[in-house]
C-alpha cells in the first residue's frame, strides 16, 4: 500500500512539474514576444531540465520553499541560456548559424571565470543559464543541428553533447544546496 501511495505521488508530482513547466513557458514566451515553434521547444526543454535539477535533489525536497525560491532566480538565466546560441543569427547571419562559438559552453564557463568564488546569488543565476545553454545544444543533437566548420554527423554531435555536459555537470550542485549564504567554493 505504502509503495502505491509513494508511486502515485511521483506520479502526481511529475504531471504537476510538466504543467509548471508548460506553464512557465508560455508565460516566459510570451514575456520576451517569441511565437516561434523552435523558441518554444528550446524553452521548455530548458525548463524541463531545470526543474529535473532542482526536483531531483534530496535537500530541495527536505526544503520545498527553498527549491521554489531556487527555480524562480535560475528561471531567466534558463531561458537565456536557451536562446543565447541562436543569436548568432541575428549577429552573423544565417548562414553562420550553429558556429561553434555560439553552440558551445564558451559563455558559461566565461561567466563562472568571471564571478569566481563569490557568494550563492550569482552561481544560482549563471548555474540557470547553464542549464538552460546545456539543454538548447542537447535538443540540436535530438533535432539535429548541424555545426558550422567541422565535418561529419558525428562530431557535430560528440560537439554539442560534451558542450552540453560542461554546461550542466558544473551547475548541478548550486542548485541543489539551495540559497544558502555560504560562499560558494566554485567546486563541482
Amino acid at each position: 500500500m505504502l509503495q502505491r501511495k509513494t508511486i502515485l505521488g511521483g506520479l502526481v508530482a511529475v504531471a504537476a512539474a510538466c504543467i509548471l513547466a508548460l506553464t512557465l513557458n508560455t508565460v516566459i514566451l510570451g514575456l520576451f514576444g517569441q511565437d516561434s515553434p523552435d523558441r518554444a521547444e528550446h524553452s521548455l526543454v530548458g525548463i524541463l531540465l531545470l526543474l529535473g535539477v532542482v526536483v531531483t535533489s534530496t535537500h530541495n525536497w527536505d526544503k520545498p520553499g527553498e527549491a521554489v525560491g531556487v527555480v524562480a532566480l535560475a528561471l531567466a538565466p534558463c531561458y537565456l541560456g536557451t536562446v543565447f546560441p541562436d543569436w548568432d543569427i541575428r549577429l552573423l547571419g544565417i548562414g553562420a548559424h550553429r558556429n561553434p562559438l555560439f553552440h558551445s559552453s564558451l559563455s558559461f564557463l566565461a561567466l563562472r571565470l568571471l564571478v569566481g568564488s563569490q557568494m550563492r546569488l550569482p552561481h544560482i543565476l549563471i548555474a540557470g543559464y547553464g542549464v538552460g545553454l546545456a539543454s538548447h545544444l542537447w535538443w540540436d543533437i535530438v533535432a539535429f543541428g548541424d555545426v558550422r566548420w567541422l565535418p561529419g554527423n558525428a562530431l557535430d554531435r560528440l560537439w554539442l553533447g560534451i558542450h552540453g555536459l560542461l554546461c550542466l555537470v558544473p551547475s548541478i550542485p548550486p542548485l541543489r544546496r539551495g540559497g544558502s549564504p555560504r560562499p560558494y567554493s566554485g567546486a563541482a
